[in-house]
């Protein structure tokens, strides 16, 4: 029986991040990362398969790096985890022993359970290359597109079928909330996205739920539950996803239905010699320790390499908590977001204080595609002025402001602390000294406290 030192399970962003750290941590020790897809793709990626990259081969991590470091890639379906005798069983009858194992097993899309979702030609988001490009294949002559979810997939999936070659005569994107992007960002940013999809040619239409999904065998139409049909030769369904543990079931390890696979804060699982990280593990909240449903590259990023550090360690290091940073680019602007939103802090009766800030990404203004209104909006708890979270809209540094809110969450800096900070500036790259949102943005909180 071939064996190895540790059996991650699950090539995605959790399965990578683990095999980097092992490789750095412990490179005396053999690797073994067990996929059962050809190749792993770049899962916030997916999207701009379609549009931007125009093909699924564009969007693949290069095996190489860890062939080379060593480590043994198994491109092989895991039937069960023998946890008495420590081994890996494959549905083709061979094993894979194994000292540590870390389970990444990812999630699955969720399936809404409405008729017709079995049809042809109504699509899932898998990262599988071959369901991807059957996804491709089928939009291409496509005229009719339904894209159901208005979330970051649902959004970033029709925008960039908008942006095809081949572009379908009618796209629309169908969410049930008031707003696309609703969950995670203030609601004047969500609009901001709206008008940026119908300027790509998207007919966004909020406030509806489908009721069925019609078709012979493929899919024609969509039928909303107010009565109306959309024409629809393919559908993209993004409404979340679901913890993948049916692997970890089969195994015997501890699970919660909706949350995952049971973690300690050191993603240590119910069996001492298997770690969780990623989709799979159940999380909890950074700010109050309840239960999340967040699930998002970076935190399974994270995990994983909590999850190969803890392996052979005396000191064991431990998740902070899901915060939720999120980022997005829609048409000509860039949304992202980090830790509470405003109707969040309501619906947890949360006292907070908003200071918000608006100035060009640029300085001075006048500079050559320069966005005049760059808006930051920071939320603060009233009795603390602790920071719990932040949103911004415009240009492209958008991103890397929310990550500097999520350090400044996550390290519990107060709208003092970010009013004096010292930033790094430059004409071309930020706003001005005197107008730079966090700053300005925590000190209009401030003065409220």
């Amino acid at each position: 029986m071939n064996t190895t030192d540790v059996a991650i399970i699950g090539g995605s962003a959790a399965g990578l991040a683990a095999a980097t750290t092992l490789m750095r941590r412990y490179p005396e020790k053999r690797i073994s990362l067990i996929r059962n897809v050809t190749q792993t793709v770049v899962p916030c990626g997916i999207p701009y398969v379609y549009g931007t990259l125009g093909a699924v081969n564009k969007n693949i991590v290069p095996d190489n790096q860890f062939r080379d470091a060593g480590v043994n890639i198994i491109t092989k379906h895991v039937n069960v985890i023998d946890r008495d005798n420590k081994v890996v069983e494959f549905d083709d009858g061979e094993t894979l022993g194994y000292d540590k194992l870390i389970l990444s097993t990812g999630s699955k899309p969720f399936l809404p359970p409405i008729d017709g979702v079995d049809l042809t030609n109504v699509f899932c988001i898998h990262k599988d290359p071959a369901h991807l490009q059957t996804i491709l294949d089928a939009l291409n002559p496509a005229q009719n597109v339904v894209v159901i979810g208005g979330g970051f997939i649902g959004v970033e999936m029709a925008e960039q079928i908008a942006r095809m070659e081949s572009r379908p005569a009618h796209i629309r994107l169908v969410e049930m909330l008031p707003h696309c992007l609703m969950t995670a960002c203030e609601e004047e940013y969500c609009v901001v996205a709206e008008k940026e999809l119908e300027r790509e040619g998207v007919e966004v239409m909020t406030n509806c739920q489908v009721k069925a999904i019609h078709g012979d065998s493929g899919v024609r139409t969509v039928e909303l539950a107010d009565g109306r049909q959309l024409d629809a030769d393919v559908v993209v369904i993004g409404i979340g996803a679901a913890p993948n543990i049916e692997l970890a079931e089969r195994s015997g390890i501890a699970c919660d239905a909706r949350g995952g696979v049971k973690v300690s804060r050191t993603l240590q699982t119910s069996d001492p010699a298997i770690y969780a990280a990623g989709d799979c593990a159940e999380k909890f909240s950074f700010f109050n320790g309840e239960p999340s449903a967040i699930r998002l590259a970076s935190i399974a990023a994270s995990e994983g390499t909590i999850a190969a550090s803890n392996l052979y360690a005396d000191t064991q290091r431990e998740t902070l908590g899901a915060l939720g940073a999120f980022a997005t680019k829609v048409g000509t602007r860039s949304i992202a977001a980090a830790g509470v939103t405003t109707q969040a802090a309501k619906q947890q009766k949360l006292d907070v204080v908003i200071g918000e800030a608006v100035a060009s990404n640029m300085h001075p203004g006048s500079l050559p595609n320069a966005i005049a209104d760059m808006r930051v909006k920071l939320i603060f708890e009233r009795q603390t002025g602790r920071l719990l979270g932040g949103h911004v809209c415009g240009g492209d540094s958008s991103a890397e402001l929310a990550n500097a809110i999520a350090v400044a969450v996550q390290a519990q800096l107060t709208a003092n602390d970010l009013s004096l900070m010292q930033y790094a500036t430059h004409p071309l790259l930020t706003a001005s000294p005197v107008m730079y949102q966090l700053m300005v943005a925590a000190e209009n909180a401030l003065i409220q406290l």
